[in-house]
């Protein structure tokens, strides 16, 4: 797995996938509008540093697993104080929800 994500902007969401891994993860506003700061990441790497700034708490979120996501087998989002972010398994993933939240945790802790 690689340090970096890859991200592009779909709507109002940033979209954010890594090299052969079976995870990916968005963040998006909490009101839905569009965020013009996501743009200057749109078909560029998006470090955990750049991620932080959107989930300045990410250590104290309360996530809440999503039943029957049309995203993947295992989703589960947070929100923080402007923005949510929604991490899920590739439909080929072996991961549970669990398994999800760590391997983006552990992204998230890599520098």
């Amino acid at each position: 797995m690689t340090l970096k994500a890859f991200s592009i902007v779909v709507g109002n969401s940033l979209l954010c996938t890594l090299d052969d891994a079976d995870w990916h993860f968005f963040i998006r506003r909490l009101d839905g509008e569009n965020h013009v700061p996501f743009s200057k990441f749109h078909r560029k790497e998006i470090s955990p540093a750049a991620v932080n700034q959107f989930i300045p708490n990410l250590k104290t979120l309360k996530w809440i697993k999503i039943k029957n996501s049309i995203l993947g087998k295992h989703e589960s989002y947070a929100k923080d104080v402007e923005f949510e972010i929604n991490v899920y398994s590739a439909e080929s993933s072996s991961k549970k929800h669990k398994e999800v939240l760590e391997v983006f945790l552990e992204f998230m802790r890599s520098v």
